[in-house]
């Protein structure tokens, strides 16, 4: 178990001193267990005894850590790719072993931002799904929000309500706005479409596939309907698009977050953006 007072004593050696007699904010979705401060920025620290956490657990973190600076603080090392993760979500890592403490943080969001503005372009993002579905709307909002408290260079994603258009005008439409987009988020469930798979088709041949997503709803029933596109996608010669597995929108909002991060500390790392200290 990481003694609160142990920590505490290493933070201070390092400049930091702890906040008192503060209520935790209402925007922030979790409880920390210690906050301090160095100079004007404070640090919203979470204890961790083992070296996992739950993926949700993660997204509530994630969605408040550009306004609150948080630190995971572990008694366990992270596996390198759960430490990449919990990185590209914003959130600083710490490890606490053998009486060490060795933090690793994350640039301040304010200055990721200016950073981000100068190196990157607006990305426009086609969402594909059938209409009525729930998906179509939370994928949406969610983007959105990624957008919002991640300051992601995103512009609102593009959805084309279909029942607007004649079957001959509509996929010349979904053509010309799948050229003015960068990245695709594909959603599909238990019904089948017949546009979603024309733009399932014409975004493997518009885009580069590491800016392809795809998430497929955990069912027998859409796992059948989709059959044929899952087989194609699987059997392509690159192998570079890989579609994720979601049992409900709690899941998919895990899943989804966590692909979109991680493409995007890929392309910070690309244009050299200073994501850590």
């Amino acid at each position: 178990m990481i003694d609160r007072v142990d920590i505490l004593g290493h933070l201070k050696k390092q400049g930091y001193v702890e906040v008192e007699n503060i209520k935790t904010p209402p925007a922030l979705l979790w409880q920390p267990d210690l906050i301090v401060s160095k100079g004007i920025i404070k640090y919203y620290i979470l204890f961790r005894s083992s070296n996992t956490i739950l993926s949700t657990f993660f997204n509530r973190i994630s969605n408040s850590s550009s306004t609150y600076n948080t630190i995971i603080v572990f008694e366990k090392k992270c596996i390198k790719k759960e430490e990449v993760e919990i990185l590209s979500l914003g959130i600083s890592v710490g490890y606490f072993i053998n009486g060490k403490l060795t933090l690793k943080l994350r640039n301040q969001a304010k200055s990721l931002e200016k950073e981000v503005k100068e190196k990157l372009q607006v990305i426009d993002i086609f969402v594909s799904s059938k209409q009525d579905i729930l998906e179509r709307k939370f994928v949406e909002d969610r983007v959105e929000t990624l957008r919002k408290t991640n300051f992601y260079p995103f512009n609102p994603p593009h959805l084309i309500e279909y029942e607007r258009f004649d079957l001959n005008n509509l996929y010349g439409y979904i053509d010309s706005i799948l050229d003015e987009c960068d990245w695709i988020i594909i959603i599909l469930e238990d019904d089948y479409s017949k546009v979603v798979k024309y733009e399932i088709r014409r975004s493997i041949d518009r885009l580069p596939h590491e800016n392809i997503f795809i998430f497929v709803k955990s069912s027998i029933a859409c796992n059948t309907s989709w059959k044929e596109e899952l087989e194609y996608i699987r059997n392509l010669e690159t192998k570079s698009i890989k579609y994720i597995q979601y049992i409900d929108l709690k899941d998919l909002e895990v899943v989804m977050c966590r692909a979109i991060h991680l493409r995007m500390d890929e392309i910070y790392k690309k244009q050299k953006i200073r994501t850590m200290k």
